[in-house]
């Protein structure tokens, strides 16, 4: 497979969409997860509860993991977030150096300026006149 810019740029795009649904799908398990909490019981007046949810003896409980899983859980998307977006930068970066590379092979900077000094041919487009130094 060859890589160019357009091929760099789709992928940029698809990490994105990867991101999104990532970010969906775990919005979802968020949720049903939240929806379990009022059963673990009120650690403001159950002690077993308070334990689960709060933690005991320097061990951390429910919540602080909760807290630590939510973390992970935006770090990841934005991570998606961010890989995409370096990915479609960095495209612009290859489309850049194939034109360079283009010019390169192509023609030389001599010729590229007369190519631009033509007037009244077939396929020049005009411009407005530019003093030289």
């Amino acid at each position: 497979m060859e890589i160019d810019h357009s091929s760099m740029e789709n992928g940029g795009k698809a990490i994105h969409g990867e991101g999104a649904d990532l970010a969906r799908k775990m919005a979802g398990l968020r949720g049903e997860l939240v929806s379990l909490i009022p059963y673990f019981g009120n650690p403001g007046s159950d002690e077993a509860a308070r334990t689960f949810r709060r933690g005991a003896d320097g061990h951390p409980g429910f919540d602080s993991a909760y807290e630590d899983l939510t973390t992970a859980m935006n770090n990841m998307v934005k991570a998606y977030q961010d890989i995409g977006t370096a990915v479609v930068a960095m495209s612009k970066n290859v489309k850049a150096a194939d034109w360079a590379s283009m010019i390169n092979r192509t023609a030389s900077v001599r010729d590229l300026v007369a190519y631009g000094d033509r007037e009244n041919d077939e396929i020049s487009v005009p411009a407005t006149p530019v003093e030289r130094a």
